[in-house]
């Protein structure tokens, strides 16, 4: 089990104390190292996370795209509530990272400081981690096609993380998506979150790649009454019935003017509540209804919720980043880097914002890009709907980075007009040949290790703009 005492060997306190040691030898040197603490105990002691007493309650975040989005709004409502929460924001994901986290929360004896844990999983560390922990509250975001170099295949990862998955652990999950909806059946602690039809919606699978061609019982054709993105939506197989479902938490309506949605919430009495929005994309949305289920879960009311969000809770500027410069609103937008979907839904978004518009490609993985003997997997250039930028409101396509002539011809291959296409050797090149003059907003999609490059132009070309406006 994950809580309570456990049984520690003398190696497990060598284990920590070296671990601690190396927490502190890392912050004299001013240096991240989020795994290391816990590379180095499990070094000296293998298992060590399962000796190690865990926080009263545990509550972990996994899936393929928003787990960190998630994982930060569920700890953020909590500590806006009181709560005192641990987390690995900077941290790590994987069984040394969470290993990492537990240890800085935990005092020389092991005992850990704070009764809550919130934590983000990779979904492929399950295997690793789930054996030591299990947590009262495992929330689920979404399966879906990811970076293939690491992870393969939406089926092979659903596998994995399908079979680690504790029993005893209380699900949250994605009653629109028909993929992860139906991990661990066994487990029959299940609550389910869903967002209705949108009025943007339409009725057929999105995108160049689907990963749910089929019904996954029988194989046999879906219909959908709605889609939100790629697979993910309502569908009813037409053979044996499938369907997605019923949703204990459901966002039923979007006030973008108003910046609020409502979410309708199923129980002895069905309630409705109204909660702000920082970010209106699907994506966000379904993250925010994510985080709000769980927070429920976890005993906060939903006035308590909404005071939070109210209060500034939302979701993080990394993701998610606006600024203006002479009426012209300059956006970061960030996606998981080598991932199709996640960068085909920025794409998208930024193709329904109003007014003209110039877009800054910043998607390759910077590290990769920095390291002459690494090689970047460009084919999931060809599984990301670049045909969303071929759109009459983008003026412009600035291609940057190391690996711009890959994504130059996958841009010309969707359709886009040569002459609406640039190429810029760095951020600081984008910010000087972006033409801002002739458009209402410059959007930036970049990956999300790329954010400080990507800053760093858009701050050159606020001071380009606000410098013009100066000298006129």
């Amino acid at each position: 089990m994950g809580h309570g005492s456990r049984r520690r060997t003398l190696r497990f306190h060598a284990a920590l104390l070296a671990s601690k040691m190396t927490m502190a030898a890392l912050r004299v040197a001013r240096r991240a190292g989020g795994q290391l603490p816990g590379v180095v105990a499990e070094s000296i002691c293998p298992g060590f996370l399962g000796q190690l007493e865990q926080p009263k309650q545990m509550v972990m975040v996994t899936g393929t795209n928003g787990k960190t989005t998630t994982t930060n709004l569920i700890a953020d409502l909590l500590v806006a509530n009181g709560r005192e929460v641990v987390t690995n924001r900077k941290g790590g994901n994987v069984a040394a990272g969470i290993a990492s986290t537990l240890i800085r929360n935990a005092t020389l004896t092991g005992r850990p400081r704070c009764e809550t844990a919130v934590l983000e999983l990779d979904e492929r560390s399950a295997r690793l981690v789930f054996p030591h922990i299990t947590p009262d509250v495992l929330t689920i975001t979404n399966l879906y096609r990811d970076t293939f170099t690491r992870n393969a295949h939406v089926w092979y990862v659903f596998d994995i993380l399908s079979q680690a998955i504790p029993g005893e652990s209380r699900l949250v999950l994605n009653a629109d998506d028909l993929i992860s909806a139906r991990l661990a059946p066994e487990n029959t602690h299940r609550s389910y979150y869903a967002i209705g039809r949108l009025p943007e919606d339409g009725a057929e699978r999105e995108g160049i790649v689907s990963d749910l061609p089929a019904c996954p019982d029988c194989g046999g054709h879906l219909t959908y009454e709605y889609v939100h993105l790629g697979h993910i939506g309502r569908a009813t197989c037409d053979c044996c019935g499938r369907t997605n479902p019923a949703p204990q938490f459901e966002l039923v309506d979007v006030d973008r003017e108003a910046s609020m949605i409502t979410v309708r919430e199923q129980g002895d009495v069905p309630s409705e509540q109204r909660y702000r929005i920082s970010a209106g994309s699907i994506t966000d949305l379904y993250n925010l209804l994510a985080a709000i289920g769980t927070a429920r879960l976890l005993g906060l009311e939903p006035a308590e919720i909404a005071r939070a969000l109210e209060g500034g809770v939302g979701v993080v500027a990394c993701r998610y980043s606006e600024v203006e410069a002479r009426g012209r609103r300059l956006v970061r937008i960030a996606s998981k880097g080598e991932n199709g979907m996640a960068c085909s839904r920025g794409f998208a978004n930024i193709k329904r914002e109003p007014g003209s518009k110039a877009v800054v490609l910043m998607l390759e993985d910077y590290y990769l890009a920095k390291d002459p003997t690494s090689t970047e997997f460009i084919g999931w250039l060809y599984e990301t709907d670049f045909e969303y930028l071929n759109d009459p409101s983008i003026k412009q396509v600035v291609i940057t980075g190391v690996r711009s002539e890959d994504m130059l011809l996958r841009v010309l291959l969707a359709g886009v007009d040569p002459q609406r296409v640039t190429c810029a050797r760095d951020g600081l090149e984008a910010a000087r040949v972006v033409d801002w003059r002739g458009t209402d907003a410059v959007f930036y999609s970049h990956a999300i290790h790329n954010e400080h490059v990507a800053e760093e132009s858009r701050e050159a070309l606020r001071r380009l703009i606000e410098d013009e406006g100066e000298v006129a």
